[in-house]
């Protein structure tokens, strides 16, 4: 029998881990038979058939609505919006309730210089409570981005509203109202939400607010977002949520991401309230293939869950007093909610540190623990992060250069991006246990496991200050395997080998349950492009594995180093062979027109790299790279662009009302409309007029000052939904010039050209924010 030592010499004796034949493969397979059950079990409930009791919230009947919610792209301000929007009352008023279209002009603020305004039509409807005290608000929005039908964002929201509509008319009555709000325009500056907080008179009413979306088309619907003071409202979640997803990392992550949902706009406005989506599938966000046929049910079964349940929760609890003290919180494999204040975490880390205390004390007192050692075993792990995370970088730039096409997908997702993340993590696991076998040379397990743990403290007592909602991530896998590391130190001598070796395990088992979950789904929130950091992730995993990895590594050194590399090997191959573009996963790519009214030339232009297949019929003349000033004044973004034939478009119009001076201040009211019936209007004024303030639509612009905007970058307001007759603009500024601006109106669609064919069917149009497939017009004005 061969046994492992302090001093990492290999002689027969009792009491040591067991490196037999017997003890390392059942140790391996328990491990991945874990890992594989916390991901299993990480899935969406499977969805409820339409036949369900009428009680029930079933995704079979909400998916018979989404075939007509998600036909076609309906963005803000289009026929196709009309038509999502008259099906929605129409389905609300088949429930015998009242709804309202409130039509009003909201206005946001994008940049430091730039504002977003539109005419927004928000769907109303009221569930009456018992009491009419404060009301559970429940929030989807209705619009789409232009290059897709939103089948999933937010499509799946609209029905998961309208079936727990269904389902809580079918059951008693609550005691709190319960108010549906089918926001418009959310894509576009979240302005529904604004202009339902701004001027009805409803929002007085709400008592808090539940909001569903999606940036995927499957996996499971994790609440990822809280308000302040989310005590009170996470302990009623854990009460009521069927299978909840959600931990307190998830909203630490979303606040460094560039996103914004409508609950952006509640918690502004003083609204305590929960947010939901699914989000596995990003290379489906926001573009063509966001269809009804890619849609995962359990997702909206998940969504639908959270709805009807926390709707009748919530309904029936008094809503006056939802803010209280902040919570740490986590699911334990979506069976339940662990939570405690963040009072908490500080006396936790306390704890652990003590604990780690005692653990080194052991380890001296019974010499299996030397400070260099341990010093050793602490810089190893360093070198493990680094080695890693630039591997996979590298590895993962490896495969944007071997599969060029990958660039297109803008979100740095793929259609086959599981494979990838499989490969990423056999890569780590070899690369570590490599290095593992390299450090048992120098310095005994015992150190090395000691040393590993010495940087889940230090992230400990960081995340406990820094980041309190991550802190619960590394308590407690710490803590248990320091009892196990503690035990074991105890008891060396006094029992079997696979006995030490269970207890051992063991101790990591809260480290498995709670990470590998947690990895996956910040791996599909961040992205293959973020590979290298995410992977991090799994190195602090292995850490507290070092034990396992030795009884794995020490018979058989370079098995699990050889299994897991040619597993990487064929996975990247896998992934690269896979990796092509068809119709069912298409090539994403950009095309737009632009015609210059004031000098008749027009030009077409790609937000791509490059040209493909496909765009390259446009990008022919005159072939060049660089800004669009007549179309996107101020933007430094390059474009690539040729010469395009001049369409006959008419041109924006921009009317002066009335012209008036008070002091150093010109006042003018201006009509902009939109002859040709364009849907967005964009208002360009040179920087040097300098915009004081001014109305829109009768609602005054915001000149809040934000960071983003440049000392000479022009102002501008970009209008969507624009009436047929045009909106009335005033516009104050401090300028004794005359004033210029530039008007561009936006359509959806190319114009009708000969001699260029269709998009073949395994392209789509880009994501790109709201410009291919559209056609500009642009004009100057100097008033």
């Amino acid at each position: 029998m061969v046994e492992i030592y302090a001093d990492d010499k290999l002689r027969p004796a009792t009491g040591r881990l067991n490196a037999n034949v017997y003890v390392g493969p059942v140790l391996c397979a328990f491990i991945v038979l874990l890992a594989l059950l916390c991901l299993y079990l990480h899935r969406p409930p499977a969805p409820i058939p339409a036949d369900a009791p009428a009680t029930d919230f079933s995704a079979g009947r909400a998916i018979q609505q989404l075939r007509e919610i998600a036909r076609e792209a309906h963005p803000v301000g289009t026929i196709a919006q009309t038509q999502v929007r008259d099906y929605i009352v129409g389905q609300l008023q088949g429930l015998a309730l009242t709804p309202q279209v409130q039509e009003a002009t909201s206005v946001g603020q994008a940049r430091a210089t730039s504002l977003r305004a539109g005419t927004v039509k928000n769907i109303l409807a009221r569930l009456p409570g018992a009491t009419h005290d404060k009301g559970v608000l429940l929030v989807a929005h209705y619009d789409s981005v232009p290059a897709g039908p939103g089948a999933s964002d937010d499509g799946s929201g609209v029905v998961a509203l309208l079936e727990t509509a269904r389902a809580l008319k079918a059951g008693p009555p609550l005691r709190n109202d319960v108010i549906f709000l089918f926001s418009d325009a959310e894509e576009v500056g979240l302005l529904g939400a604004r202009a339902f907080v701004d001027e009805h008179p409803w929002a007085k009413e709400v008592g808090m607010v539940l909001n569903f979306e999606a940036r995927g088309n499957r996996g499971p619907s994790a609440m990822f977002e809280t308000s302040d003071g989310n005590g009170a409202l996470i302990g009623e979640f854990a009460k009521s949520a069927p299978y909840p997803s959600a931990t307190s990392i998830s909203y630490e992550i979303y606040k460094l991401l560039p996103n914004d949902t409508d609950l952006t706009v509640f918690k502004k406005a003083g609204l305590p309230g929960l947010n939901f989506a699914f989000i596995d599938g990003l290379v489906h966000y926001h573009s063509a293939t966001d269809n009804l046929a890619a849609v995962d049910e359990g997702s909206v079964q998940h969504q639908g869950s959270y709805a009807l349940a926390l709707a009748r929760h919530f309904g029936n609890l008094d809503l006056t007093n939802m803010r209280q003290g902040n919570a740490v919180y986590f699911d334990l494999l979506g069976t339940a909610i662990v939570r405690y204040p963040t009072a908490w975490i500080l006396p936790i880390a306390a704890l652990v540190l003590l604990v780690f205390a005692a653990v080194l004390v052991i380890g001296r007192r019974t010499r299996l623990l030397r400070v260099s050692g341990v010093l050793i075993g602490f810089f190893a792990f360093l070198l493990n992060i680094i080695v890693v995370a630039v591997a996979a970088t590298l590895a993962w730039r490896g495969v944007l250069i071997t599969n060029g096409g990958y660039r297109s997908l803008l979100f740095g997702d793929t259609y086959n991006s599981g494979i990838y993340m499989l490969a990423f993590a056999t890569l780590t696991l070899s690369l570590t246990s490599v290095l593992h076998t390299w450090y048992r040379r120098k310095v005994s397990v015992e150190n090395l496991a000691i040393g590993a743990l010495v940087w889940w403290l230090i992230l400990l007592v960081a995340t406990s200050v820094l980041v309190p909602g991550a802190s619960y991530l590394f308590a407690w896998p710490l803590l248990f395997s320091l009892f196990a590391l503690g035990a074991d130190f105890l008891l060396r001598g006094r029992q079997v080998p696979a006995r030490r070796a269970a207890v051992l395990t063991a101790g990591a088992i809260p480290g498995i349950v709670l990470m590998v979950p947690l990895i996956y789904m910040i791996f599909v929130a961040l992205t293959l492009n973020m590979a290298g950091g995410v992977m991090i992730l799994l190195v602090l995993l292995l850490g507290l594995l070092t034990p396992q990895l030795a009884l794995l590594t020490t018979t058989h050194k370079w098995l699990l180093p050889g299994v897991t590399a040619a597993a990487f090997v064929c996975l990247l191959v896998a992934g690269n062979l896979t990796g092509g573009f068809s119709r069912e996963h298409p090539k994403q790519d950009s095309i737009f027109y632009g015609l210059n009214a004031d000098t008749s030339q027009a030009v077409w232009a790609s937000a791509d790299a490059s040209p493909d297949a496909w765009t390259s019929q446009f990008l022919t003349a005159n072939r060049r790279t660089g800004a669009l000033a007549d179309y996107f004044p101020g933007s430094p973004r390059s474009f690539l662009q040729a010469d395009a034939p001049a369409v006959a478009l008419v041109a924006p119009q921009v009317v002066v009302l009335s012209d008036a001076r008070n002091g150093e201040i010109r006042t003018l009211r201006l009509r902009v409309s939109s002859p040709r019936r364009a849907t967005v209007m964009t208002i360009n004024v040179s920087a040097e007029a300098q915009v004081v303030g001014g109305e829109v639509g009768g609602r005054p612009l915001l000149m809040q000052p934000m960071s983003g905007g440049r000392a000479d970058s022009p102002w501008s307001l970009q209008y969507y939904a624009l009436p047929p007759e045009g909106i009335e603009l005033s516009l104050q500024v401090r300028s004794s010039k005359p004033v210029d601006v530039r008007a561009v109106d936006q359509s959806y669609g190319l114009p009708p050209l000969p001699d260029t064919s269709p998009r073949p069917e395994q392209f789509i149009a880009s994501p790109f924010p709201f410009i291919s497939d559209s056609t500009f017009v642009s004009k100057s004005y100097k008033f």
